[in-house]
């Protein structure tokens, strides 16, 4: 029987990426050079390509200095932002327009006195920037560590989400705050991307039609980390690879039906080289028939 290969609808970068790596190539075609506080989007091969084209990663603001500089998808925090100013003029915003709207929606609970859980990582860049946005009322509570935490005094609650989070997580966590809920009013937010929202329910989907589901994507990746481990519980046979090269790695000859699906920031050119691997492998199978 022929290996079929099954290609998730959502592949490829999402709008967010799209903008952060089209404004960062133009600049570098431009400038020759570019700086960004950690990596512009949670991808090897993108980030290889784009310091080959002249981006300098810098830890440190001060390392900005008279050079261009990209806010990365994640944004900055507002007093990151303000330093950054004092060692250079020329800043270009890749922030996430959805991620964006996020923060303008934290700064607004925050000015109207709520106290704001922020659900997510809790060294994830977005949810570093989201507790610089709210300021002193809000906590961050990751889902994955399961901590405890005290219950505010505001009368106003308010819940806010990583955009990349699992919703299924998010829910959960929704339902251990509302257990010690003391509030007067509590506000719910459904802030998680549309984008991973579609390709975590694609992941769950698709893991439960085939015999192997391969995700495509950086390992430091949040959405992409989530796809795995969505398909993980669906399917035992979920691999998570960031390279064409990974993929010869894994004993795939004896499945049938594998599937494919992608992290926000996977350039589609890696699928593609994955998916001609994988119609290697079948074309050999077939000869030694």
């Amino acid at each position: 029987m022929s290996k079929e290969i099954i290609i998730g609808n959502s592949i490829g970068f999402c709008f967010g990426v799209t903008k952060a790596v089209s404004l960062a190539k133009k600049v570098l075609k431009e400038k020759k050079l570019l700086t960004s506080l950690g990596d512009l989007v949670h991808n090897p091969l993108v980030m290889a390509q784009l310091k080959e084209e002249g981006l300098r990663v810098i830890r440190d603001i001060s390392q900005a200095r008279k050079c261009p500089f990209i806010i990365r998808s994640h944004g900055l925090p507002p007093d990151v932002l303000e330093e950054l100013k004092k060692y250079t003029d020329e800043i270009y915003d890749a922030t996430c327009p959805f991620v964006r709207k996020v923060q303008n929606l934290v700064k607004k609970l925050s000015e109207e006195k709520n106290f704001i859980f922020l659900v997510g990582d809790t060294q994830h860049p977005e949810i570093i920037a989201m507790k610089k946005i709210a300021g002193d009322n809000c906590i961050i509570i990751d889902p994955i560590k399961k901590k405890d935490f005290k219950i505010p005094g505001l009368k106003n609650w308010a819940i806010v989400a990583q955009t990349t989070i699992s919703l299924d997580l998010y829910k959960t966590t929704i339902m251990k705050i509302l257990e010690k809920m003391k509030a007067e009013k509590i506000t719910i937010y459904n802030t998680v991307c549309p984008v991973s929202i579609t390709r975590q329910n694609e992941a769950h989907s698709l893991a439960g039609k085939v015999d192997a589901l391969i995700v495509v994507g950086g390992k430091k990746s949040s959405n992409t980390t989530k796809l795995f481990l969505i398909g993980k519980r669906v399917n035992k046979n979920t691999y998570l690879v960031e390279t064409p090269e990974e993929i010869k790695n894994l004993k795939l000859e004896k499945f049938k039906k594998i599937g494919i699906i992608s992290g926000a920031s996977t350039d589609v050119d890696c699928i593609r080289k994955i998916i001609k691997f994988l119609k290697t492998i079948q074309r050999k199978k077939n000869t030694r028939r």
